[in-house]
């Protein structure tokens, strides 16, 4: 397999970063997410009948209809443009959580080749503005990276987290859910939580969450390590891929490489799951993958754990 180009290599905790602009600002995103580029030609746009903030209409794409947001318009950002101007906005087409959606912005600049080192994870305090997941400085100046899947479940609440079915949540009782260790790693506040949410409603107890990659790797190398003393036949670790920091095929590389962690049980629980990410994953020997938000399916492996 060619893994050389814009698709990194697994595990090097590389990145690559798109850079928009809305009017004169700059913002970042994962070029994972990217499908195309396009002009956006409003003529090409079909209304909706009843229109919802954000929501500019529908696009017919590759023989098949897509939602178009407008990001200044959900960001709160007065679009300030000469008719010229106008004629230069794109669409950026993007694919994540199995769906294809197309964001209208005023323009694009370059890709940047990154650590995710380099990635300032937004202090706590601002974890309630989740349009951002973090920050890092590009030619002089910090750029925000943008929080797509929160920004499309902003706009389709049902995209953020899958409800658990009733069939899942009656298992409780023949599944001993509760003897599951789960650690967690996802660095978006709102995913973090509503998958907790769901997970707990299910009767998953020990879970203990972190905020990114690194936070996770040093408390499984820490104390926590010597206390298992080997014994991690109940550990699972769920892990987003996209963390500043750490991401999350880093740190499955870094425990699957430890013969003491070896065999704790790594899920790959993300938005880019397809067949070039899948491959990626089971390059660092994760233990299997799970797209976004098909919470029910990664219940279904977490029960086969608590066997």
């Amino acid at each position: 397999m060619n893994e050389q180009g814009i698709l990194l290599r697994s595990g090097t905790n590389e990145m690559e970063l798109l850079t928009i602009q809305i009017n004169d600002q700059a913002f970042g995103i994962n070029v994972a997410k990217v499908q195309s580029i396009q002009h956006f030609d409003p003529s090409a746009i079909t209304r909706l009948p009843k229109e919802e903030p954000g929501i500019l209409g529908m696009l017919l794409y590759r023989d098949q209809t897509i939602p178009v947001l407008s990001l200044a318009d959900i960001l709160g950002i007065e679009e300030r443009l000469a008719e010229a101007e106008k004629e230069r906005e794109i669409v950026v087409v993007t694919e994540f959580n199995n769906t294809i959606t197309g964001f209208k912005v005023q323009g694009v600049k370059r890709i940047h080749r990154l650590s995710w080192t380099q990635l300032i994870p937004l202090d706590q305090m601002f974890e309630g503005n989740s349009h951002f997941t973090g920050s890092v400085e590009l030619e002089e100046s910090q750029v925000l990276i943008l929080d797509l899947e929160h920004i499309l479940s902003s706009v389709f609440p049902d995209l953020v987290i899958e409800d658990v079915k009733e069939d899942v949540l009656e298992k409780r009782s023949e599944i001993p859910r509760d003897r599951l260790e789960i650690l967690f790693a996802e660095d978006s506040p709102t995913m973090r939580k509503g998958v907790i949410k769901a997970l707990k409603k299910a009767g998953f107890a020990r879970i203990k969450d972190f905020i990114n990659g690194e936070k996770a790797l040093n408390y499984i190398t820490g104390p926590y390590k010597n206390e298992k003393a080997g014994n991690f036949n109940h550990v699972v670790l769920i892990s987003d891929i996209e963390m500043p920091r750490l991401d999350g095929l880093t740190l499955c590389r870094h425990i699957k490489q430890d013969p003491d962690l070896k065999n704790i049980y790594v899920v790959m629980f993300s938005s880019l799951i397809n067949s070039q990410m899948i491959a990626k994953c089971e390059k660092v020997n994760a233990d299997n993958y799970v797209t976004k938000p098909e919470t029910n399916q990664l219940i279904e492996i977490l029960d086969k754990q608590c066997r």
